[in-house]
């Protein structure tokens, strides 16, 4: 799951409910490069490159390697980059490894640990999970739930506190100001617990991705929950809305074939296929920039490069078309899929199809040519 998706948390006992994010859940694997997550000697197996913390220890270290024998096991590990220490020590065997990836080291942890993360106590020598976060008064707590049933509430420390609620605010409305005169007034601007709210009308999608960007900017900030809509334009038809996103679409800078536009009551739906690693990265905000357009459904398919032969076929021949003065106001794109010619685009009438076709035939020799041109009257 991506990074700041917000999540309507409920408790399944008394009916509260709270919104928390996907970077406050243990929802990734820990294993990664630069993982903070340590092994707690005797309860994991242990790998070179691992945090590792031995019980009594004042802080985790990382493994350089780990040998064992019949009934012995050495542990030669890095305290810092220039020092190296070993541990030998009778074989353990550990039969039910509980937590593979680690553990999160608490006190000194409680900032980085993610609710369902695993944890272990260095203090209490208990290991247990993290279970949630609290509001006592002013302060913020982490609650973890210990192996033996006990709670635990760990406040977290000054620099991690949620900021005050008005100065979130405060913030907010300046950063949307200065993205645009007036959106401030356009936009409802709560906050509560860290967390962002934002309601109001927009006049398109880019605008409400901007205001999105916008505020995930500020530093100190657990997330922002973004219900902005995006305003209807009265003045425009789902058709005209979909000839809107035609022009953005039939443009030779966009590396797509095969495409389609369907728009009902603004909210657009867009296929197409493309090269694989040819991703048209700037499609998506071309299209949200279109107003009325209140929601976007944008479906591509890659195609191995292998299949797309006849490039500078392809592009002759639309160099070719785009001079003939008879196709004026016209755009045709075409493609070489498989065996082969796609021909597609728009043409104002069905002589303007017709021939297009005929010069795609001729001056490609081929006569394996697929129409999907379209006929836009202007």
């Amino acid at each position: 799951m991506e990074r700041g998706i917000p999540l309507l948390c409920v408790c399944t006992q008394c009916g509260t409910f709270h919104v928390a994010f996907s970077q406050e859940f243990a929802f990734c694997c820990k294993d990664k490069v630069n993982s903070d997550y340590a092994k707690v000697y005797g309860h994991n197996r242990i790998f070179p490159g691992d945090w590792i913390y031995f019980d009594g220890a004042a802080r985790p270290c990382v493994v350089k390697s780990f040998f064992q024998s019949a009934d012995r096991e050495v542990v030669v590990y890095k305290q810092n980059e220039f020092s190296e220490e070993k541990y030998e020590g009778p074989k353990v065997v550990i039969e039910h490894e509980v937590s593979p990836e680690g553990y999160r080291l608490l006190p000194a942890q409680c900032v980085h640990t993610l609710l369902g993360d695993r944890v272990y106590h260095v203090l209490r020598k208990q290991f247990g999970i993290a279970v949630g976060v609290v509001k006592d008064k002013t302060n913020d707590k982490l609650v973890v739930k210990m192996d033996d049933g006990m709670l635990i509430f760990m406040s977290y420390p000054r620099y991690a506190e949620n900021p005050p609620n008005d100065e979130v605010i405060s913030v907010v409305r300046k950063r949307l100001e200065s993205l645009s005169k007036g959106l401030s007034e356009d936009i409802t601007v709560e906050a509560g617990q860290g967390i962002v709210y934002l309601r109001g009308f927009v006049s398109s999608l880019a605008i409400k991705r901007a205001v999105q960007s916008c505020v995930n900017d500020i530093a100190g900030l657990r997330g922002c929950v973004n219900l902005v809509r995006v305003r209807k334009n009265s003045k425009l038809t789902d058709r005209e809305l979909e000839r809107e996103v035609w022009n953005v679409l039939d443009d030779a800078a966009n590396p797509i074939f095969k495409y389609d536009v369907e728009v009902k009551s603004g909210v657009a739906k867009v296929s197409f296929f493309y090269e694989d690693e040819v991703y048209p990265t700037e499609l998506k905000s071309r299209i949200e920039s279109i107003s009325g357009i209140i929601s976007l459904n944008l479906i591509g398919t890659a195609i191995l490069k292998e299949n797309i032969g006849k490039r500078e076929l392809c592009r002759s021949i639309m160099e070719k078309l785009s001079s003939f003065r008879i196709l004026n106001n016209s755009f045709v794109r075409v493609t070489c899929v498989g065996n082969r010619l796609l021909v597609e685009g728009r043409v104002n009438s069905l002589f303007q199809r017709e021939l297009a076709l005929l010069a795609v035939a001729g001056l490609s020799r081929s006569v394996a040519v697929g129409n999907r041109l379209r006929i836009f009257k202007s």
